[in-house]
């Protein structure tokens, strides 16, 4: 399989790269993460005559792998174009509309199952006040056991205002993009890793209705959030990136839960995910180097069972690029060295992957990793 890879500055740079792509070889798909600074209208437009199907998302921040230059770019489009098989795969955007987050992955999940038999899907959700985690259990409905699903949420530039996913002929900033894989003829591998912490006063989650929570220990979140973190509840969202939940579930399980957005009519806290009533959380923070060799130490082990791909998409939260700075260079680059296949992917608002249980869940401050290979 041939792929060419590029970053571009503007949708003039991204038309420009594809039409050098396409005089080298016959791409069939265009992976673009772009941040929402290059207009993504325009670079819609741009792609729309690039004759590749698109799986696309906005960004707060970008990651390719380039000889001689750092993997993670800013305020760029990152472009990888492949050219496998078109019977192999197939892309498809869909609309929320007036519609619940787990009817939205419903009909995502119908499609994928009437696709093919056997699909593992690549996605990207956007829309701040989407309930990510329900989108996956719409799709699991219709989905064979055992379906892989990975990708992250979109993201823009920490503007928290729109967050559009796309393809070759439209955009939606309140849907999900699925990019729907074979497996008879390409496999898809998932793994997942985070390294943040819990820190300070565990509290109870009193109301909440799916991924809105309304009142812990007798207080309204955003007013929990401002003053734990000493900021300005109109600040509450842009801080607590970096300081998400750690969700205790009522089953027992865990996961870290960040709000993307807020109603500071209500004090309500809208999180990327569920956070069910009853649930203890407690804020959480990263150990920086020490959670990047963490990373490290995981990859390696995980290498040494999968240690196979031809293309790799990264979904890195980030809070995690924030927290870690020029550090989280080393963790892309051990992922480059150690499976020596191309790199594309972005800092997103969540992260979807399956955990070591093989459960697939939406995550936040993680590392989520999808390895493609082609048969």
């Amino acid at each position: 399989m041939h792929t060419g890879k590029f970053a571009a500055y503007s949708p003039e740079e991204l038309c420009a790269g594809i039409r050098e792509q396409l005089a080298c070889f016959s791409p069939t798909l265009a992976i673009v993460f772009s941040s929402p600074s290059l207009d993504i209208c325009e670079c819609v437009g741009a792609l729309r005559g690039s004759s590749c199907t698109v799986f696309g998302a906005s960004t707060a921040g970008e990651i390719l792998t380039l000889p001689g230059t750092s993997p993670v770019f800013e305020e760029s489009a990152a472009c990888c174009m492949l050219d496998p098989d078109p019977s192999i795969f197939s892309v498809r955007l869909f609309c929320r509309e007036n519609r619940s987050s787990f009817e939205l992955g419903e009909e995502a999940g119908r499609w994928a199952a009437g696709w093919c038999e056997r699909p593992a899907l690549l996605v990207a959700v956007s829309g701040l006040g989407t309930n990510s985690e329900a989108i996956i259990r719409g799709m699991e409905k219709h989905l064979p056991a055992g379906t892989i699903i990975a990708g992250g949420v979109a993201a823009d530039d920490n503007a928290f205002e729109k967050t559009p996913v796309f393809t070759q002929d439209a955009h939606s900033s309140d849907g999900v993009v699925v990019l729907a894989l074979d497996t008879a003829r390409v496999s898809l591998s998932s793994f997942t890793t985070s390294g943040w912490k819990g820190v300070g006063v565990e509290m109870t989650v009193e109301s909440s209705d799916g991924n809105v929570v309304h009142m812990v220990d007798g207080k309204k979140p955003v007013d929990i959030v401002a003053e734990y973190l000493n900021v300005k509840t109109e600040d509450v969202i842009t801080t607590a990136l970096n300081f998400p939940m750690l969700v205790r579930r009522p089953d027992g399980s865990e996961v870290l839960r960040a709000a993307l957005s807020a109603d500071h009519r209500t004090g309500a806290l809208v999180y990327a995910g569920n956070v069910p009533e009853g649930s203890k959380i407690r804020f959480s923070s990263s150990f920086g180097f020490e959670t990047i060799e963490k990373t490290i130490r995981e990859l390696r082990a995980y290498h040494e069972k999968t240690s196979d791909a031809d293309l790799i998409v990264l979904f890195d939260c980030c809070a995690r690029h924030q927290a870690a700075g020029a550090q989280v260079n080393d963790e892309i680059t051990a992922i480059s060295d150690l499976w020596k296949a191309p790199v594309i992917g972005f800092f997103t608002y969540g992260e979807i992957g399956h955990a070591p249980t093989g459960e697939c869940e939406l995550f936040n401050e993680t590392l989520s990793l999808a390895l493609l290979k082609f048969r």
